[in-house]
Formats: structure tokens, C-alpha cells, sequence
């Protein structure tokens, strides 16, 4: 208590001074908490280095706000020998998981050691809207997201200690922290709207089903605009409507060949229930139709290998799918996929052939927090597309493929490595043969060099590191027809990704000519596979 009487003395005095200056409330606790006679600035009465820790707290904080991890590191400082290096690493880990406040390590002589104190302050901004409202007097507060049985006494108790006064953003604060160990399976907001009176707000602290704990999943949408620099511009653009566990998504694509040998422009409009009696059961609709472009690399190679299945005007698809979930990590996906494609040239006479599959996958996620305040997230799935007789298909083929991605975090740091490997047997349409060398595969080298009509077989390997924005990766794969030699290659390179728009620079490594790839645009999406997802 004394240092935080000593800490609000330093900033009453420094006020003045810092605002003369121009510095808004963060910058006085920033200038306090540097006033302080910090560790490493030792004066003839601090403890030296290896002198007994007799006593270890943490003020300012709710020493339960810390991670589990963090809560046992700190509590075991006590009767291990003073370094300060340690403790300058462990502030900075509470600064890392409580953004909002900043940490300053204050040791003392005690007759039997040192005692050990992490002083944390909220940086508080006079601009911040939060910190605005604690000028308004708070005429009702509730909790929204989750039965009222649920609500347990003590929070009904904050509820009405927040009511009929200023807002206390520490006490909400609180409330909501109680609110996010109480319901592990939700994600806690604070919604502030106009009260009913002049000068008055309503507080609500809505909570929501996160993702992490939902028995089945969304698929995916790959939405995007990007630039390529041999392969141009491209986009898929969908609009989300959601309604707890149905979602419904207009699709629309603009000369995208970022995915596949084609480039197609056209609509889709997917339908999706993740929720059909009980959590375990989901429903999944898609109906499209593309209208394709083919690039001159590739109508050549179709020329020399007649085999393929030749390129089409058109391609129209209806895929229903029924999901299962075993367990919230473990689902099975089963349907069917109906895809009608017209001839590219209309006036010769060809007919339009059908392609339909049978569809299956199963597909595996988990993450978990570790004790270091690092994130470990673990993904694969195995998706298969099979010709049966009953579908009456005029295409014989069968798809398989297996893929898998790992992404560690911590802090402001990522490592993401991902890897994928399949095949393609029978008469294969061309939107069912795989192809790399695009924004998330092979980056640095043009899809339309490598395979310009796909391939039967594939494999992909890339590894990635992300710091703040700033990104390296390096990517290795090969893409092939049966009976042809297998060529592996290879990139590396490097890019800044602020949020969903990314700006990538790829070389191509194993290769006589030196060039370089750039891709730009926006991506929202989470799986790096440039392949479907069922």
C-alpha cells in the first residue's frame, strides 16, 4: 500500500509537469513508474544478485487475471536467489498478456533477503471511449448470452453495485473477468449504449459461443482479393448472413485462378447448419455456376495429352453434405457432388458430361494454451471424392487427399508449417487436378509453368515465421502425372501481413533463372490449402 500511495504521490507531482508537455494520462504513469528506483539502477542498499527472495507480490492487478502458467512462475520465485534479469523477463510476460497495463519490478532489503513486488498501472487514455463513459451514470447493467440460472448471486451483486452511479471500469473490468472463467466457452464483450435519461448509459456484457468449443464448424470461405504477378488480378468475394447456427453466403468470383488450372468468374450460394436437432448433426448446401477462361499454356498442353478430359464453357455444381461430430475435435463429412460441364465450343456438337462423386472426409482439429502463455493449434483432414455407378456420372475417377497444418503462438510470434499430399486416378476433370505455384503454394514460381494443365499427384511442405507483421517462409512441393518424372521445388521469401492484407515477395530457388513472384491483396481465412475443403 505504501507503494501505491508512493506511486500516486510521483504522479500527482509529475502531472503538471507532463501536461505542459503535452502527454494525456498514460504518458504520467509511464513517467512514475520510471521515476521509481527501479532494480537495475542499484543503489548501495539494494540487495545484490543472488540474495535470498523472502517474499514475492504482485499489486495494481488481480494476481488471478495472470495465466495458470504465470500465476505458479511468480509463486515460486520465494526462496530462490534474487535475479534481476528474471524478474525484468517475467514484468514483461504480464505486459504481454495484460496489454493494458504496464509492470515495474520494485525489490527491497528485508533482514532475511529481499522482498519482491511487480507494481502494475492501467494505462488509461483520455481519448479511449470506456474511459469517456465513466462521466455517465449507468442506468442498468445485465448479461446477456447465457441462461439466467446461470447468472450466480455474486455477479447479480456487480450487476447492482454498477447501477445508479458513474461507471467504475475497474469493477466491470472485474465482472467481466469473472465472467470469462465462469464460462470458459464463451467470448465476453462489453456493449455501452444511450440511456433512457440525459447523462445516462446502459452497460451490457454480452457472451457468445466461441468457435473453439462448437462440436462442428463452419467450412471455411477462402474470401480474397489478389494480385499476382505472372497470374494478374483475382477475387472471391462472399457475403456472410448469419443466425446462431445457420449461415447463408452469396459468393462471388471475379477471374479467380488462384486455386485451380481455370480462371472462372461466376456465383455461388452456400447454405449451412451447424446444428440439426443436437450440436453433434450439421447440414451443408452449395449450388454454383462458373463461367471459365482458359489460359493458352494450358489449352496447348491439353493438345498434347488427349487423355485429360478436355476444358469446358461452363461448370455448374449442387453439393449437399451431411456432417457428424464424434467428439468436438473429431467430425466425418458424407454427400455428394453434381457438376454439369458444357463444352467449350457449342456449335460442335459435343454434349454436356457429367462429373459426379461421391463425397467423404473426416477431419480433425484441437488446440490448447500452454503453461508459457503459448497457443498450439493442430488441424488435418482427409477429404475423398469416388465415382459410383448410381450417380451416373460420364466422368470415372476417383480423388483422395490427405492434408495437416500446425501453428504455434506466443506473444507477438508465429510458426505455422502446413503440408499436404494426393492423387487423382481415372478420367479427372480438370477442376479436380491439383496444381501449386499461387498465393499459398510454391510461392515464387507461376502455376502455369510448373503444370499448366495440373497434375495427378502432389505433395506441399511449407514452414512460416511471423513477428508483429513481418513474414519468411519457405515452401517445397511437386506436382506431377503418373508415369512422368517427379520434379521437387522449392522457394523462399518474405512479406508483411498487416491483418488480412499481405504483401509477398517469393524466389524460386532450384532454378537456372533468377525472378521473383509478388502477390498482394486481402484474405480472410484460416487453412493456407489452396485445395477444396470436402
Amino acid at each position: 500500500m505504501r507503494l501505491i500511495a508512493h506511486l500516486t504521490g510521483v504522479v500527482g507531482g509529475l502531472q503538471p509537469a507532463a501536461a505542459s508537455a503535452g502527454l494525456k494520462p498514460c504518458g504520467y504513469v509511464l513517467i512514475a513508474l520510471l521515476a521509481l528506483p527501479f532494480p537495475a539502477q542499484a543503489q548501495e542498499t539494494d540487495p545484490p544478485d543472488g540474495t535470498k527472495i523472502t517474499s514475492v507480490q504482485v499489486s495494481g492487478l488481480e494476481f488471478t487475471r495472470l495465466s495458470p502458467g504465470l500465476q505458479e512462475e511468480i509463486g515460486k520465485l520465494a526462496g530462490t536467489p534474487l535475479n534481476r534479469q528474471q524478474l525484468r523477463d517475467l514484468a514483461a510476460r504480464i505486459e504481454a498478456e495484460q496489454p493494458r497495463y504496464i509492470t515495474a519490478v520494485r525489490v527491497t532489503p528485508d533482514p532475511e533477503g529481499a522482498r519482491v513486488a511487480f507494481v502494475a498501472a492501467r494505462i488509461r487514455d483520455q481519448d479511449q471511449p470506456a474511459n469517456i463513459n465513466t462521466k455517465y451514470t449507468v442506468e442498468g447493467a445485465e448479461i446477456r448470452g447465457v441462461p439466467d440460472r446461470d447468472i450466480t448471486p455474486d455477479m447479480r451483486a456487480d450487476l447492482q453495485a454498477l447501477t445508479g452511479k458513474p461507471l467504475d471500469d475497474d469493477l466491470a473490468e472485474r465482472l467481466e473477468t469473472t465472467l470469462r472463467a465462469a464460462f470458459p466457452k464463451y467470448d465476453v464483450s462489453r456493449r455501452t449504449s444511450r440511456g433512457d435519461q440525459p447523462r445516462h448509459i446502459k452497460l451490457v456484457f454480452l457472451l457468445s459461443r466461441n468457435e473453439a468449443s462448437r462440436w462442428l464448424r463452419f467450412e471455411p470461405l477462402d474470401a480474397n482479393a489478389l494480385f499476382h504477378s505472372d497470374q494478374g488480378w483475382g477475387a472471391n468475394l462472399p457475403l456472410s448472413m448469419r443466425g446462431g447456427d445457420v449461415m447463408v453466403n452469396p459468393i462471388f468470383a471475379f477471374d479467380n485462378a488462384d486455386d485451380l488450372v481455370e480462371e472462372y468468374t461466376g456465383f455461388a450460394l452456400r447454405v449451412e447448419s451447424r446444428r440439426v436437432g443436437t450440436e453433434r448433426l450439421g447440414l451443408f448446401f452449395e449450388w454454383s455456376t462458373y463461367d471459365e477462361d482458359w489460359r493458352d499454356a494450358t489449352l496447348a498442353a491439353l493438345a498434347l495429352n488427349p487423355a485429360i478430359p478436355g476444358p469446358y464453357r461452363n461448370r455448374m455444381s449442387f453439393t449437399p453434405l451431411a456432417k457428424f461430430a464424434f467428439t468436438p475435435q473429431l467430425s466425418v463429412a458424407g454427400g455428394v457432388g453434381i457438376t454439369e460441364l458444357d463444352p467449350l465450343i457449342e456449335d460442335a456438337g459435343f454434349e454436356s458430361q457429367m462429373a459426379n462423386a461421391a463425397i467423404g472426409s473426416l477431419r480433425f482439429r484441437q488446440q490448447w494454451e500452454a503453461s508459457n502463455s503459448a497457443s498450439h493449434h493442430v488441424g488435418a483432414a482427409v477429404p475423398t471424392r469416388t465415382v459410383k455407378a448410381a450417380l451416373e456420372s460420364d466422368l470415372s475417377y476417383e480423388r483422395y487427399l490427405a492434408q495437416a497444418e500446425y501453428l504455434f503462438r506466443r506473444a507477438k510470434h508465429q510458426v505455422f508449417v502446413s503440408g499436404l499430399a494426393g492423387g487423382v486416378s481415372g478420367d479427372a476433370p480438370l477442376f479436380e487436378r491439383f496444381s501449386l505455384g499461387d498465393s499459398r503454394t510454391l510461392r515464387g514460381w507461376d502455376k502455369y509453368d510448373i503444370a499448366p494443365a495440373g497434375g495427378d499427384r502432389v505433395f506441399h511442405a511449407s514452414a512460416e515465421y511471423r513477428y508483429r507483421g513481418l513474414m519468411v517462409f519457405l515452401d517445397s512441393g511437386s506436382v506431377w502425372n503418373t508415369g512422368t518424372d517427379k520434379r521437387v521445388r522449392f522457394s523462399a521469401g518474405g512479406g508483411f501481413t498487416p491483418g488480412p492484407v499481405f504483401f509477398t515477395l517469393g524466389f524460386p530457388l532450384n532454378t537456372d533463372e533468377f525472378r521473383a513472384v509478388f502477390t498482394m491483396g486481402f484474405r480472410f481465412g484460416i487453412s493456407p490449402f489452396s485445395v477444396r475443403k470436402y
